[in-house]
C-alpha cells in the first residue's frame, strides 16, 4: 500500500468515477485502475462495484475510507513538517537523562539556547542508565547528564563533573522523622521507597543494593520504575524514599530531605558528551550548563 494508491481511492471514491478521478490526479484511465486494484489485492477486498453504468462503494469500501482520508492527512502533515523544517535549517541536540527531576536543570540553559539558535531543537530523553548508556556510546544521543562511571570504558568521549552527589533520605511533612536532622540506614523502621537497580548510578549500586537487600529482611519496601512515582509515594506517606540527590526535585513541597550518615555513596555526577563536538550549539549547551 503506497499514498499513490490511497490517493486514486479518495479521488474515486469522491467522483464515483474513474475517468473524472483520472482527470483531476492527471493520470490516465487505465494507471488509476491499476492502482485500485492492486490496492484490493493488497486487502484482499473488493473497494468499488463498478458496471457500465455506475461506481459505487462496497461496505469494505465505506469503512476503508475514513481510514485512508486519515492517513493521507498525516502524510501531508509530515511532509510539510519536513518541508518546513529543511526550509528552516532546523537541527536537533539529543540529550538524555534518567530523571525527571534532572529537567530542572536544563531549563536555563536550554531557554538561552533557544534564544542564539532558534533553529536548533532539543529532543530529550528520559530512560534508565542501561539505555542511556547504549544510546550514547551508538552516538544516538549527543549529551547525557550522568555519572563519571556511566562512560567507563567508552572511547571518544568527556565527563565534565558538576558535583559530587549523595543519597538522601525523603519523607514527607508528616513523618515522623521530620524534625532529625540527619538519619542512617538503621534508624530506619518504615518502608524504603528506592529506585529500580537499572536506574541507580553504577558506582555505589552494589553498596546501596546491599542496604536495601538487609533492610528487605525485616520490612516491606517498595521499588519504583522512575523518580517522580517514587517522590509522590514519600510525599503521600507510603515510606522513606532512598534517592540519589539529582533525583529530588529542587524546592519540592511537602517534603523533607535528611542526609544519610555514615554511609560513602559520593558520586561523581555531570555531563557527557562526545570528544571535540563540532557543532557550535552542542558547544553553547557544555559550556553554559549548570546545576541549580
Amino acid at each position: 500500500m503506497n499514498s499513490q494508491q490511497l490517493q486514486c481511492f479518495l479521488c474515486v471514491a469522491d467522483k464515483l468515477n474513474f475517468t473524472k478521478a483520472s482527470e483531476e490526479l492527471y493520470l490516465s484511465t487505465p494507471t488509476v485502475t491499476h492502482h485500485i486494484k492492486n490496492l484490493e489485492e493488497e486487502l484482499n477486498t473488493l473497494l468499488f462495484i463498478r458496471t457500465s453504468r455506475m461506481v459505487k462503494l462496497t461496505e469494505a469500501g465505506t469503512m476503508f475510507y475514513n481510514d485512508a482520508k486519515e492517513i493521507m492527512s498525516k502524510i501531508e502533515v509530515a511532509e510539510k513538517r519536513i518541508k518546513k523544517m529543511t526550509k528552516q535549517n532546523i537541527s536537533f541536540i539529543r540529550i538524555g537523562c534518567s530523571s525527571n527531576a534532572e529537567l530542572a536543570n536544563m531549563e536555563k540553559v536550554l531557554c538561552d539556547l533557544q534564544i542564539k539558535y532558534p533553529h536548533v531543537y532539543p529532543q530529550i530523553v528520559v530512560n534508565d542508565y542501561f539505555s542511556l548508556r547504549s544510546l550514547f556510546n551508538n552516538k544516538q544521543l549527543d549529551i547525557v547528564l550522568a555519572t563519571k562511571e556511566m562512560i567507563k570504558d567508552m572511547q571518544d568521549c568527556t565527563f565534565k563533573k558538576m558535583k559530587e552527589v549523595i543519597n538522601y533520605a525523603v519523607v514527607s511533612e508528616n513523618s515522623v522523622l521530620k524534625n532529625r536532622d540527619k538519619i542512617s540506614f538503621e534508624d530506619l523502621e518504615e518502608c524504603l521507597i528506592t529506585l529500580h537497580p537499572k536506574f541507580v548510578p553504577f558506582q555505589y549500586g552494589n553498596k546501596l543494593q546491599e542496604k536495601i537487600a538487609l533492610h528487605s529482611q525485616s520490612h516491606f519496601n517498595i521499588t519504583c520504575e522512575n523518580d517522580q512515582a517514587g517522590i509522590l509515594l514519600a510525599k503521600s506517606g507510603y515510606g522513606v524514599a532512598i534517592f540519589p540527590e539529582f533525583c529530588i526535585p529542587a524546592n519540592a513541597k511537602d517534603l523533607i530531605t535528611l542526609p544519610i550518615v555514615n554511609e560513602d555513596f559520593r558520586i561523581d555526577y555531570g555531563i557527557a558528551y562526545h570528544k571535540a563536538p563540532k557543532l557550535d550549539y552542542i558547544k553553547y549547551f557544555i559550556n553554559n550548563f549548570y546545576l541549580n
